[in-house]
């Protein structure tokens, strides 16, 4: 019954996509066909999005699932809805049937002991009810914690990470992990927009869906960026040349077939928190990039800015709790550093608010080591929560827009402070 209510909502969907507004607070987890729910999040992401769905945005954004499968699926979909005017019918059959599901599990799992029989008919409770409101118990056993993660650790297969492609740096972090917030932190003109611009690509690269909201340039000026990245044309070449020389035709197209099949997706224009929310909330994004914190809009004004851009710092972080996913946050520093004989940054120094310090899972910053040679750049993780402190030194090629470590002779830096699991 409840797959022939799911299959029926799909029908529905591929007859109206903009039905899906129409669904309530159901949810891609709560369908018993997982591609059932793919379908349905596909959907979602259209709506919010403003592109249309239709079979040919599913084969292309369900590329994973075999071609033969998709056409039979979505033909059984077709043949069991005829209008789209039950949708929000056949949604509420759906999350009534999860919730049954999920009491039963609920109650299932309960280990009724006396010794514990009070805090157990409690815990079961907060359950139930946190599942009749349509979420999830807002705090757990640490017990039923140890059984859902404790098979993660020490083992050869890798927990869900996602890495920057700086070896050195990866080392030192461990990989980024869902619910961390990553600040990166520069003077302007330092390059921590090409930084994180190659970061994203490399992820992109891995496989990996990332978001972009830009919030300071325009999309052809990140494209340009990646593609001076990919092509090893300059970016100076790409702005300005007005014919190809030489195999900078190949170079060019080659890039472009690569750009084509990366799954960067790039949001441009002033944004508040709420709107970012709303935004990436369907996409099922692996990394969220926010370039940069002092140019993101707050919902409700305040009287001074440091107490603006506290709100919007915290806003980012319980974005990343909710969505479990990293967020990358890239921060203006004041000017303190300037009038200092050594140019390296300290934390204190993140502009406009404490808060951002506070908030950050990881704080990076950048600095250029020589004011008259922007191609030598300093990079330290100052904070990180998870692991240890690093400074190492970063060459930059401009022309290209591609940084890459040194080496610790080159700079005179040291490693992190000590060795970590992951060497």
């Amino acid at each position: 019954m409840t797959f022939d209510a799911e299959k029926a909502l799909v029908g529905a969907l591929l007859i109206d996509p903009k039905a899906v507004k129409d669904c309530g607070n159901l949810r891609p987890d709560m369908f018993c066909n997982r591609l059932l729910g793919q379908f349905y999040q596909e959907f979602l992401r259209a709506y919010d999005f403003g592109y249309p769905a239709n079979l040919v945005t599913l084969r292309e954004n369900l590329s994973d699932v075999p071609q033969g499968s998709l056409l039979d699926l979505v033909r059984e979909c077709s043949s069991a809805s005829v209008t789209s005017v039950a949708a929000g019918k056949y949604a509420e059959t759906i999350v009534r049937s999860y919730k049954a599901r999920s009491a039963a599990s609920i109650v299932s799992a309960a280990n009724f002991l006396p010794s514990g029989i009070d805090q157990q008919i409690g815990q079961v409770i907060n359950e139930l009810e946190a599942l009749q409101d349509g979420g999830r118990a807002a705090a757990r056993n640490l017990g039923q914690i140890v059984d859902d993660v404790s098979g993660r650790y020490f083992t050869a297969s890798d927990r869900p990470r996602l890495y920057t492609g700086f070896p050195k740096l990866d080392n030192c972090m461990g990989g980024l992990e869902g619910g961390d917030v990553i600040v990166i932190g520069a003077r302007p003109a330092v390059g921590k927009s090409a930084f994180v611009t190659q970061i994203l690509s490399q992820m992109a690269q891995d496989g990996k869906r990332v978001l972009l909201y830009n919030l300071e340039m325009l999309e052809a000026q990140v494209y340009e960026r990646v593609l001076a990245r990919l092509s090893g044309i300059s970016l100076t070449r790409i702005r300005r040349g007005k014919a190809f020389l030489g195999d900078e035709k190949e170079r060019f197209s080659a890039a472009n077939e690569k750009l084509r099949k990366l799954d960067i997706w790039i949001s441009s224009g002033a944004k508040s928190v709420s709107e970012i929310r709303s935004e990436c909330r369907h996409m099922g994004a692996d990394c969220i990039v926010i370039d940069y914190l002092q140019l993101v809009r707050t919902d409700r004004r305040y009287s001074n800015r440091a107490s603006e851009v506290g709100d919007v710092s915290k806003s980012i972080k319980a974005l990343a709790m909710e969505l479990n996913r990293p967020i990358i946050v890239l921060s203006q520093l004041n000017r303190a550093s300037e009038g200092r004989q050594r140019p390296e940054p300290t934390m204190a120094e993140l502009r406009e608010s404490g808060d951002i310090e506070q908030d950050a899972s990881v704080v990076i910053l950048l600095w250029n080591q020589n004011e008259k040679d922007s191609s030598q750049k300093g990079l330290k993780v100052e904070k990180n929560r998870q692991g240890q402190q690093l400074r190492m030194g970063l060459a930059f090629d401009g022309g290209s827009m591609e940084f890459r470590e040194m080496d610790w002779a080159e700079t005179g830096f040291e490693s992190c402070k000590q060795k970590t699991p992951f060497d």
